[in-house]
């Protein structure tokens, strides 16, 4: 079993004071990462161990392992979980080695990330994290958004795009004719304008008005500061479209109902978090190719090999 996480898991003396979804989170990342098999029991004995609930109080860790057992349930439900993930009464079963599934497990992992802060110091590597997160995103668009195209637009450690290069690739791939004064509406042209990737619906014709989703994706814990990024109205301006882009933020982490809809009111959006993401990748039978697929696995090797453990 991986330990207690280091947040969110607050002691709990007359209610739970453990977030359903960090607890959802362990329980995926137990079962993949150090199963085949988690059961209630041990749960319950964890969670009374680490005084998240006292001895006394055993009928509250019930409670709360039972709130787990329900949120890996409804994750399956929405198609966030393979088949062979099994959840029974008092058990969850995955079958199969993590290496079998390397876009699950980089999403898994990384949202350890978020709930093991003190050991993720030590794994911390940002651009090359984003950078294998958009390259996913990528493969797996076309299937999230079927008969759309989908194009890395944004900053990556390879190819540092700045907003006049990412708007001379639209415009040629739009079909718009782009800015007439591009630095009338520039701030700062050294960045990539929060615009990490573009899904467009083409109809074959060379012509504008086709439909458009500009995307950011954010595989940190800071996803929430994005939810405004990319601005529609700016990127209009960049490209001098006769559309507003529709916007989307794409994220690893499973993202709870209520926030999901709070985030897409404040910031105008479409959320696709990590329940769209693999039912999308599952759906179309999403493979990495097998370069891409073994540098993704050799960049989880060592912080799975390194997570927290019960010794």
């Amino acid at each position: 079993m991986l330990k207690i996480p280091e947040v969110k898991f607050g002691y709990s003396a007359n209610q739970s004071n453990v977030d359903p979804n960090a607890m959802g989170d362990w329980l995926e990342a137990c079962a993949l990462f150090d199963g085949p098999d988690v059961t209630k029991g041990d749960v319950i004995d964890m969670l009374l161990e680490y005084q998240i609930c006292s001895d006394e109080n055993q009928d509250l860790a019930h409670l709360i392992a039972e709130e787990g057992w329900e949120e890996v349930s409804k994750r399956k439900r929405w198609g966030g979980l393979p088949d062979h993930v099994d959840i029974t009464v008092n058990r969850i079963s995955s079958q199969g080695n993590w290496r079998d599934d390397p876009i699950r497990s980089f999403f898994v992992l990384l949202s350890a990330l978020r709930i093991y802060p003190d050991w993720a110091k030590d794994f911390q590597a940002y651009s090359v994290q984003g950078d294998l997160f958009e390259r996913i995103v990528e493969v797996i668009c076309p299937h999230l958004l079927p008969g759309w195209i989908a194009y890395r637009a944004g900053w990556s450690p390879d190819d540092t795009k700045n907003i006049p290069e990412i708007v001379g690739e639209l415009v040629n791939r739009l079909y718009v004719p782009g800015a007439a004064d591009l630095d009338r509406w520039l701030l700062n042209a050294g960045n990539d304008g929060g615009l990490d990737m573009i899904c467009y619906r083409s109809f074959g014709g060379e012509r504008e008005a086709m439909p458009l989703f500009f995307l950011q994706c954010a595989s940190g814990k800071n996803w929430r500061d994005k939810i405004h990024t990319p601005n529609p109205n700016l990127w209009q301006k960049f490209l001098d479209s006769a559309v507003l882009p529709s916007t989307g933020i794409v994220a690893p982490f499973v993202i709870d109902d209520k926030e999901l809809r709070i985030a897409a009111l404040i910031g105008q959006i479409v959320v696709f978090d990590r329940i769209r993401l693999l039912s999308a990748a599952r759906d179309g039978d999403v493979q990495l190719d097998d370069g891409f697929r073994d540098e993704v696995i050799d960049w989880l090797q060592p912080r799975i090999d390194g997570l927290p453990r019960v010794t």
